[in-house]
């Protein structure tokens, strides 16, 4: 079974309490509370790289090994947000 991951910056989103929230209140599906609140990203104008500047740094915060980091990292542009909107 797949595990669900924020479609920003990957992070696990299987409990509640780490899930972003939709304008409404109700929680997301697709992201992160340090990605998404209210609706709305939480840093909009961001770009994938960005991203992945972002969590190697926490991860290696963390005291994530640098190549370890850069993996869990590396697939940050294949994720939802970072994909071209469909017409």
């Amino acid at each position: 079974m797949a595990r669900a991951m924020c479609q920003s910056c990957g992070m696990p989103i299987g409990k509640d309490e780490v899930k972003g929230t939709e304008a409404d209140g109700s929680l997301s599906q697709k992201y992160c509370k340090m990605c998404y609140q209210n609706g709305k990203f939480t840093q909009p104008n961001a770009t994938a790289e960005d991203m992945q500047k972002i969590g190697y740094q926490a991860l290696r915060k963390k005291h994530w090994p640098g190549f370890i980091a850069k993996m869990a990292v590396k697939n940050i542009p294949k994720l939802e947000r970072w994909q071209p909107p469909t017409p």
